[in-house]
């Protein structure tokens, strides 16, 4: 059994280990999304540290004045501005709270950013984002799914594979447990590499397990029921804000304004109201994300769409609302998943500070290639030497002689 695993643990990284490396490595990168938009958009954040002198409701009017084209889908705060966004989520204008003033249009899935957020989320799938390759929304024959998901899934069992069966095959016994967190530094660039390559691999298991089972998880919701059904959950995928159904309100009703259904959503939820999603056609509600006052909120660190807490308003009847905290009135093991192991993912549960943990742990993947190629490598090397230092037509590889010995001096060594 050991062989089986190591076998497989060295020949599914040796094959799929560069779009595993890929696809950790721009994850790390977008840990830390917020921070590098707005440090790339400094004109989309300037703000005068005064009171504010219009209102969100009043932002969204000014945009739609200076844009009538613009298509306004939900309105937020984010970094000290008010940030009023279109209905694909791909654009947004910032206004300045104390001015007034229309600071900047700026594209939010375009550029690098864009092209990394298509890269790891959608493997290149995602028509809103730059860089999106349409015949990987193709589906794969038989299997019934796109080829996106096939590729962002197998990524995710992989990691999970190569995480669980590297524990195993690095399990020194409990006798010699110490020495598999030894370095060797003096034995050689195998010795050392191969020491690197087990230290950082044990350490980084519990963090390598989360990124592959929510990976995987996001493609295949049967992930995330197996994963709930160990750990004594419910396996329901569907969390209780994916549906809200309004009451009929009566013909010519007033639409309540956007101050109004915010005023309502913070009374029903005391705290920062995050953002604030428009009515449509097809949903005539509001839907509001709040993260509460003095309570953990797992999305707190998240770019404009934070907040964990969801109030949903009918835009014709302000008595129609539904309030949605999925940590509340459910298993200990769903609400885990989605308020902690789901937002781990993404590092949004903590500060920026913090998530320099999770960057470290996100370039493991890159660690563990190195390390583990320079070791297959150097095996490679010594075994094409050992051959080339044989004698042709000399007796065969570990033959006795009429000593007894065996000829090979690999064996010895």
């Amino acid at each position: 059994m050991r062989r089986t695993l190591i076998v497989s643990h060295r020949w599914s990284s040796l094959v799929l280990g560069l779009v595993l490396v890929i696809q950790s490595t721009s994850g790390a990168v977008l840990l830390y999304h917020a921070e590098l938009f707005r440090a790339s958009h400094p004109s989309f954040y300037q703000h005068t540290d005064t009171p504010p002198v219009v209102t969100t409701e009043q932002a969204v009017d000014l945009v739609r004045t200076a844009d009538p084209d613009f298509d306004v889908g939900w309105v937020g705060s984010d970094g000290g501005v008010i940030a009023v966004g279109d209905r694909d989520r791909t654009a947004a204008y910032s206004v300045d709270p104390g001015t007034g003033r229309i600071n900047e249009h700026a594209s939010i899935t375009d550029g690098a950013l864009g092209l990394l957020q298509n890269l790891h989320n959608c493997a290149f799938g995602c028509f809103r984002y730059a860089g999106a390759v349409p015949a990987v929304n193709g589906h794969v024959p038989i299997l019934g799914f796109t080829w996106a998901a096939l590729i962002l899934s197998t990524v995710g069992l992989l990691l999970v594979l190569l995480a669980v069966s590297g524990a195993i095959i690095w399990w020194p016994s409990v006798q010699r447990l110490r020495h598999g967190f030894r370095v060797r530094t003096r034995k050689g660039r195998f010795a050392r590499d191969r020491d690197l390559h087990n230290v950082i691999g044990i350490v980084s298991v519990p963090f390598l397990l989360m990124w592959g089972i929510t990976g995987a998880a996001f493609e295949f919701p049967a992930v995330e029921r197996a994963w709930l059904a160990i750990t004594g959950g419910e396996p329901v995928t569907a969390l209780p804000q994916d549906s809200f159904i309004p009451r009929q309100a009566p013909p010519e009703t007033r639409t309540i304004s956007i101050t109004e259904a915010s005023d309502l959503a913070l009374h029903q939820v005391p705290g920062r109201l995050a953002y604030l999603m428009l009515p449509t056609e097809s949903t005539n509600y509001y839907r509001a994300a709040i993260a509460a006052a003095d309570a953990y909120s797992p999305y707190e660190n998240r770019a404009f769409y934070s907040g964990d807490v969801f109030v949903y308003i009918n835009a014709n009847d302000p008595t129609d609302t539904m309030t949605v905290d999925s940590s509340q009135a459910r298993p200990l093991a769903n609400s885990f998943y989605d308020q902690v192991f789901q937002a781990a993912h993404f590092g949004w549960l903590v500060n920026s500070w913090w998530r320099l943990i999770w960057l470290l742990f996100g370039l493991t993947p890159l660690a563990l290639a190195v390390t583990g190629l320079s070791t297959w490598l150097v095996k490679r090397a010594t075994q094409h030497r050992r051959r080339a230092a044989q004698p042709r037509g000399g007796p065969p590889f570990g033959s006795v002689d009429a000593s007894g010995r065996t000829e090979s001096s690999s064996d010895n060594a």
